[in-house]
């Protein structure tokens, strides 16, 4: 295993993290009890919905999200083609079929304008809105077009908890919203996820469906499966939560003096902010002229001690699991953001020393890439 000086996702887990566990631990309670339930009010108050139920990780909480609004076999789910192979899975998981859709340059989510375009195919029932590297999609646009189309509108916030647009956290605008509590998220159960919405009887499915199916104690009305997340995990992340908020703005601060160091840098193209989002930077997002030079800075990179990452090399009307679905080639911009992101550390446990020592390794390593695929074209 490589050993990395600095690396690209850190969690922060802290002594009041510990404790929180622990007291759970001592209260012999460790299924799902009262803490699970005392988190799940929290979560939805913070994100500004009206309920809340956690499942055992993000995929989960999509699939069952679409579920418990009526999604399924024979319907069609417009999904980003750009982004983890999950959001488009999880359609899959229930019996529907996804419908790739191209993203946004600046933002890497989904265009409002290729929507506009597939949502006119026959069968679409749902949009998933994905909140990609923590920078909110265009959601108030996407509202407009489910509102005037009757259809659907899922919010996938797996990367982007305490993100906002115009001033409201992501999550609160769509029919239903997940969020992933994965280790390397803005805020971590380890694993874990949570749906949350307005809709009363959403929440009451999904929590139906995570317990097999359950309406009452052994009265099973359909099918389900044991998809709860256990006491430990609802603690932790109660104190992950009341955190969040500062986590976040370090984690804004370190991507601002990041992008500061390479702005200068010619041919660099740092991570965009709109004028309505708040970017909370789960993945600080650079674009490269080309594949060849992307590829070579990321070894370089990493034969320097520095982790880094490609979000996502194949975007996913590409992968072979689709492809031997029958997808097609589409998805241009989508195609190319593969050959040009390159994923930076800006996590929360940074300083500003080893900041700069990203940005000029970074730097270093750009020059030296540059000479060297000139070198191979020649």
């Amino acid at each position: 295993m490589t050993q990395y000086k600095i690396k690209l996702f850190e969690p922060v887990i802290e002594q009041e993290d510990i404790e929180a566990v622990i007291e759970v631990l001592k209260s012999g309670w460790l299924a799902h009890g009262p803490v699970v339930e005392t988190f799940e009010q929290e979560f939805a108050r913070y994100i500004g919905v009206e309920h809340a139920a956690t499942v055992s990780n993000g995929t989960v909480a999509l699939a069952l999200a679409l579920k418990a609004l009526g999604v399924g076999p024979g319907d069609r789910v417009l999904v980003p083609d750009y982004t983890f192979i999950a959001s488009a899975t999880a359609a899959i998981m229930i019996g529907a079929t996804p419908v790739f859709v191209d993203v946004d340059s600046k933002t890497f989510n989904i265009s409002v304008d290729d929507v506009l375009q597939k949502v006119e195919e026959p069968g679409v029932k749902a949009i998933v809105a994905v909140h990609l590297f923590g920078h909110p999609a265009e959601i108030k646009a996407l509202k407009e077009i489910a509102t005037d189309k009757r259809l659907l509108l899922v919010e996938d916030a797996a990367q982007a908890h305490g993100a906002e647009a115009w001033g409201k956290k992501v999550g609160s605008f769509g029919d239903a919203a997940i969020f992933s509590f994965y280790a390397t998220k803005n805020m971590t159960m380890g694993e874990g996820g949570i749906v949350v919405s307005n809709e009363k009887s959403v929440i009451e499915k999904v929590k139906m469906l995570r317990n097999h199916g359950q309406s009452a104690r052994y009265l099973h009305v359909e099918l389900g499966w044991n998809f709860r997340i256990t006491s430990m995990q609802a603690a932790l992340g109660r104190v992950q939560l009341r955190k969040l908020d500062r986590l976040n703005d370090l984690r804004r601060q370190n991507a601002s003096y990041l992008s500061s160091l390479l702005s200068r840098l010619e041919g660099v193209e740092i991570p965009y902010e709109a004028p309505w989002a708040k970017h909370v930077y789960h993945v600080y997002a650079v674009k490269l002229g080309t594949r060849n030079i992307r590829d070579c800075v990321q070894k370089c990179m990493t034969s320097n001690g520095i982790e880094v990452a490609v979000h996502y090399p194949i975007p996913l009307h590409a992968q072979p699991v689709f492809r031997n679905m029958g997808y097609a080639e589409c998805c241009p911009t989508s195609s190319a953001l593969a050959e040009k992101e390159l994923s930076l550390p800006v996590h929360p446990k940074l300083g500003r020393e080893e900041l700069k020592l990203v940005a000029e390794t970074f730097a270093k390593c750009l020059e030296r890439c540059r000479e060297e695929v000139k070198q191979q074209i020649q």
